[in-house]
């Protein structure tokens, strides 16, 4: 007779007579994702500032220094034959007859220029000194943790890039530049957005509902929008224009919201936001964005310096790992900003 202790299945207290997976696992590693921190985004914007607007800055102050002449003067004339440009010192002469005195030209500086000063964003990572000894077979403890840490700077820069109370976009737009719309950003507004800032723009900018938004009304027009590449992914362009997408130009609920929006779960047309048009670097007398010079960082930690603090008494490494930032807008007509609901 055949041992029923073989060929039974094993009840409670029993040993089954194979070797289970539940067992081998014992024996086995496991494949280890390194940590995902769920908030981080594609921050395209930073990629194109860094590449194409970035300004590195001695001594932790960026002068701004402009002509004193109204870029927004009235081209609107009453009769034809003006040939001379409105400035206010700037002259020159054309068609003179000769023995007649040439125009006398100059540009005059503002007399009390901008002073941006860098601010400084910092965080400190302390991990204990057993930690990277006992616990980094797959992945380093320390560099994970700088990683991670660096990960939220980057996300913070960003967010400051628009909303930084003295430096950000935001609070830099001239009001002759802004307008709002009672509606979803539609190809007309983005006309009208370029109708503003025409002169050699790079890029719009929105939030990804509000360039969904955008979508649907193109689609509903029958309009075909193009696509163009940049750091190797694809983007919505508009007239030639990518539209970059960033969480960074928040949804803002209207004062009559309801409860559901104000508490995070968005009913469509109660919310408000930014579009911006704007054009980059200082050739173009653009959008900047001002670095400190001795920051440049790592190939995996650009613009980020990371200082070992050292192991104090309560036996924490102690690393500080430091960015700088500001932002400047050269010219005023730099940048054009609309308002939309979605």
């Amino acid at each position: 007779m055949a041992d029923s202790r073989l060929t039974s299945e094993p009840g409670p207290g029993r040993v089954p007579p194979f070797l289970t997976s539940t067992s081998a696992r014992v024996l086995s590693d496991t494949t280890k994702s390194p940590p995902v921190w769920a908030p981080r985004t594609p921050r395209w914007t930073l990629e194109c500032f860094q590449a194409c607007a970035l300004v590195p800055v001695e001594g932790g102050v960026y002068q701004l220094n402009r002509v004193v002449d109204d870029e927004f003067r009235s081209s609107v004339v009453r009769g034809r034959g003006v040939m001379q440009l409105p400035s206010k010192t700037l002259r020159a002469s054309y068609s003179l007859e000769e023995g007649k005195a040439v125009e006398i030209s100059a540009g005059l500086y503002d007399p009390g220029p901008r002073n941006i000063p860098l601010q400084t964003i910092q965080s400190i990572v302390k991990v204990p000194n057993r930690v990277p000894a006992l616990y980094s077979d797959n992945f380093d403890q320390v560099q994970t943790q700088l990683g991670v840490t660096a990960d939220y700077i980057y996300e913070t820069v960003e967010e400051l890039v628009y909303n930084h109370p003295d430096f950000g976009l935001l609070n830099n737009i001239s009001p002759r530049m802004q307008f709002r719309v009672n509606g979803p950003p539609t190809p007309d507004v983005l006309d009208d957005l370029l109708a503003l800032a025409w002169r050699r723009p790079d890029m719009f900018v929105m939030h990804p509902e509000a360039l969904a938004a955008f979508r649907k009304r193109a689609n509903a027009q029958q309009l075909t929008l193009e696509e163009v590449e940049l750091f190797g992914n694809s983007f919505t362009a508009w007239r030639g224009l990518p539209i970059i997408a960033t969480n960074k130009l928040h949804l803002v609920a209207d004062a009559g919201a309801s409860e559901a929006t104000k508490q995070g779960r968005r009913v469509p047309g109660e919310t408000t936001t930014s579009v911006l048009l704007m054009r980059l670097g200082t050739a173009k007398q653009g959008v900047v964005c001002l670095c400190d010079k001795g920051t440049q960082g790592t190939a995996r930690l650009a613009y980020i310096s990371v200082e070992y603090m050292g192991l104090g008494e309560d036996a924490l490494h102690g690393y500080l790992l430091t960015t700088y930032l500001a932002m400047a807008v050269l010219s005023p007509g730099a940048i054009a900003h609309a308002e939309v609901t979605v």
